[in-house]
């Protein structure tokens, strides 16, 4: 499987890239809310056609989208978003202060702090992978968008939104092994999914690779058990 839509929840599809140099998917999301839409992520530049040609088929219209946010500053999540007004681009503020001056005219809007309320979605900060990470929850139909925070770059797609049991599996593995190579990064790391259990989540959408349904918190808090033990 390669480039792919797929809908993850009521309202709410992703747009998946593969990157054959990084053998790594690349996740985007959609949400529907009334007769408008907010984006989440942009992908890389270099698929800007399939790109815009998913919002498309989605049924997005330009002067629909409301808001787009953004995960965090790396290319493979704010590659298009030169595509929408600058009025309707979100990044935390302390990823925007490491973008370069071009790259900041892109971003209209800032949000701040450790956590809150953005317009149609609740954020956390999850600081780990860039200053600014963050980590969205839409409280509606209970999707978290993690970003890089907890994804799962070498992962086949599976059935794209689903248990995936040797996903998780695998994931549980590489963090006993991390742990032991980086004791101290793994405890950030377990602290910012901490973070995460103030919500009930009951889809995990990740920058990368498969999405998760089905006992979310409890997969999290397993994470969280190993990198502690």
């Amino acid at each position: 499987m390669t480039n792919v839509v797929a809908p993850i929840a009521d309202s709410t599809w992703a747009i998946i890239t593969y990157e054959e140099a990084w053998k790594s998917y690349i996740n985007s999301y959609v949400i529907k809310q009334g007769d408008t839409f907010v984006l989440i992520d942009s992908q890389l530049r270099k698929n800007r056609a399939f790109f815009q040609k998913s919002l498309e088929d989605i049924g997005v219209k330009p002067d629909k989208i409301e808001y787009v946010y953004f995960t965090h500053r790396h290319p493979d999540h704010i590659g298009n978003a030169d595509l929408f007004p600058s009025r309707n681009n979100w990044i935390h503020l302390d990823d925007y202060y490491e973008l370069d001056d071009f790259s900041q005219t892109l971003f209209g809007h800032t949000f701040t702090g450790s956590g809150g309320d953005v317009p149609s979605l609740r954020f956390r900060q999850l600081s780990y992978h860039t200053e600014g990470s963050v980590a969205l929850f839409d409280p509606q139909t209970k999707v978290c968008f993690t970003g890089d925070h907890l994804c799962f770059p070498d992962s086949e797609l599976g059935s794209i939104v689903g248990e995936e049991p040797e996903v998780r599996d695998a994931y549980k593995q590489y963090i006993l092994l991390w742990k032991t190579k980086e004791p101290e990064r793994a405890i950030e790391y377990a602290e910012g999914l901490e973070i995460l259990l103030d919500w009930p989540i009951e889809v995990l959408a990740t920058g990368h690779g498969p999405i998760l349904k089905g006992d979310v918190v409890s997969f999290i808090q397993e994470i969280i058990a190993l990198v502690r033990s």
